[in-house]
């Protein structure tokens, strides 16, 4: 997995001289932008993105890492809003060409946009997608894995804790947040398959017993699972974070118990037709004409087909298609956007603060409170190693600002890491975008709002800190700053910061839309928690209401074309225009 080294420097630009820091909300800071490639700071950002990556396929050297000179790869952004993208399903694509991919007799020698390469482990947010799919979606999640697959149960009678899984205690959502404990791959890994123990210095075994099929291309699920019953499990279910490819497999064996239907009839007939993904396949398609292959089909790892790999490892795709299917996710195009919430929540933390992880998402953390606000960046990466494959792809996607990015890559001599390509897309386009969602964020929300019949006012402004503020509010003639800092406890009224944020609760009507946002009510004279940064404005939403409606409640109107008309504010029972 990849450690974004710069993710904590990402969003200095919301970082600020003044000694007050604010407590945003989780989420994003600001309301959702409008794509627009012509933008200054969006097109410059987009320029040098492909002056970093012809200088760095030049040079093979990095800030980030080095890349080897047999790499060819592919690169795609995407964003959930495709504004006045021309290459739709992305607005940036980069494809590099190594001179060694000539030299295969087979395939394509040119990287494209529709070039497929084998995508292995990025197979598994289809899994889990397809599984959401399916009848009561993550509810099943809570479900113990033996409810779907009773074939289980018979492995938990003797109370081996060490020696065998308690595979009553291992539950669906376990097995999609690599929390279920058991074993990472299924015997594919066992090196008795791989050198002479007696050479290697390993114990002489009289008879060597490997728990699977003689031939893994021939196993089916009730092979499988009679085999994976009883093999030893790495740590309880729910202990500790522990990647299982295993996992996948089983509940791809769900998601058909659950259907009925084949899992690769499932993935091409309710996710690649549906979302017109026309270069995705379970394994790897019979036409080679635009595929990347490097060497040989055989060195590549093009042709490798196990039964046991179909949910965990055995995507072919492109950068188009998996633009497509990123899109798709962020705008909940399949699914509930209530269902999408709960797919973009961490499961577990890791041993590194930074990260957390989800279903199957390796999360990165963002930013670094109290100096900025905190983003999280969705991801899956896929490097199998040598012994598998000479292909590594990465999906990344970053919900507060509908984006996402998918890198996929093949090498004739070693699987690639990915560091510094997903490194140099955050160097130099994230913040562009954030830069971007600011400034239309003061643009569209930023003004004087007026009550026609009444002496109510609020002016919304904006700084360098995340969130908009406000600068000015007065109720039917009162400063209701006042008000508001005397139910705070806060002595002087200039010293009560208000920050908005928007809840993404979002009402789309024939007229444009209504986008609710909350209130932060902050003491800027406190120091930022006493010095320890825990940041719980989130305990104090919704804290003060008059007539059953928050006063930290604002909700703005928008019209047609994303511009704001006047903002509500409901404990008050007024509406103000925009002058």
């Amino acid at each position: 997995m990849i450690s974004i080294s710069h993710a904590s420097t990402l969003f200095l630009l919301f970082s600020s001289a003044l000694s007050f820091t604010p407590c945003p909300l989780l989420g994003p800071a600001f309301p959702a932008f409008s794509l627009d490639t012509t933008d200054k700071t969006v097109a410059a950002a987009l320029k040098n993105l492909t002056q970093e990556f012809e200088t760095i396929v030049a040079t093979n050297i990095g800030d980030h890492g080095d890349i080897s000179p047999n790499t060819t790869f592919s690169i795609a952004l995407f964003s959930s809003d495709t504004g006045n993208a021309e290459d739709e399903p992305f607005f940036w694509q980069y494809h590099h060409t190594a001179p060694t991919l000539n030299q295969s007799l087979v395939g394509s020698h040119t990287a494209d946009a529709n070039s497929i390469y084998r995508i292995g482990g990025l197979t598994e947010v289809f899994t889990v997608w397809s599984l959401l799919l399916t009848g009561d979606g993550d509810q099943a999640f809570d479900d113990p894995v033996t409810k779907h697959l009773p074939e289980l149960v018979d492995s938990t009678r003797e109370q081996d804790t060490i020696g065998l899984v308690a595979w009553d205690d291992v539950t669906v959502g376990q097995l999609a947040s690599h929390m279920s404990g058991i074993a990472r791959d299924y015997c594919s890994k066992d090196v008795t398959l791989q050198t002479s123990f007696a050479e290697a210095g390993l114990a002489p075994l009289q008879t060597v017993h490997i728990p699977c099929c003689d031939d893994g291309s021939k196993c089916d699920s009730s092979d499988f699972i009679r085999n994976l019953a009883n093999q030893t499990p790495v740590a309880p279910a729910g202990g500790t974070p522990s990647y299982s490819n295993t996992a996948f497999q089983l509940l791809g064996y769900i998601v058909e118990k659950r259907t009925g239907k084949q899992f690769s009839e499932l993935l091409q007939h309710d996710i690649f037709d549906v979302l017109g993904m026309t270069e995705t396949s379970v394994f790897a398609p019979n036409k080679t004409s635009t595929g990347i292959i490097p060497v040989s089909k055989e060195a590549s790892g093009w042709l490798a087909r196990h039964e046991g790999d179909e949910a965990s490892k055995s995507l072919f795709s492109s950068i188009k298609d998996l633009a497509t299917a990123g899109q798709a996710i962020l705008n909940s195009t399949l699914l509930s956007k209530a269902q999408t919430n709960r797919w973009f929540k961490p499961v577990s933390h890791t041993s590194n603060p930074a990260n957390s992880i989800g279903s199957p998402w390796v999360i990165y953390s963002a930013g670094s409170y109290p100096d900025t606000s905190m983003v999280d960046i969705y991801t899956v990466l896929s490097n199998e190693g040598n012994d598998e494959s000479l292909y590594s792809s990465y999906l990344g996607l970053v919900p507060d600002f509908g984006v996402g990015f998918v890198i996929l890559s093949a090498d004739s001599e070693a699987p690639a890491d990915l560091n510094a390509h997903a490194d140099i897309i955050g160097d130099v386009v994230l913040e562009a975008l954030m830069k971007s969602a600011v400034q239309q964020a003061a643009e569209n929300f930023g003004g004087v709002y007026k009550a026609s019949d009444l002496n109510s006012t609020i002016a919304v402004e904006y700084d360098s800190l995340p969130g908009l503020y406000i600068q000015e509010f007065v109720s039917n003639g009162t400063d209701f700053r006042a008000t508001l800092a005397e139910l705070m406890g806060i002595a002087k009224p200039e010293d009560l910061s208000i920050r908005l944020y928007p809840t993404q609760l979002v009402e789309d009507l024939s007229s444009g839309s209504r986008q609710a946002f909350r209130a932060v009510f902050q003491d800027i004279t406190e120091l930022a928690d006493s010095g320890t940064a825990t940041c719980v404005s989130w305990l104090d939403l919704d804290k003060f209401h008059y007539g059953g409606r928050g006063l930290d409640e604002f909700i703005f109107s928008l019209d047609q074309s994303g511009q704001t008309v006047r903002v509500e504010i409901p404990a008050l029972r007024v509406s103000l225009r925009k002058k």
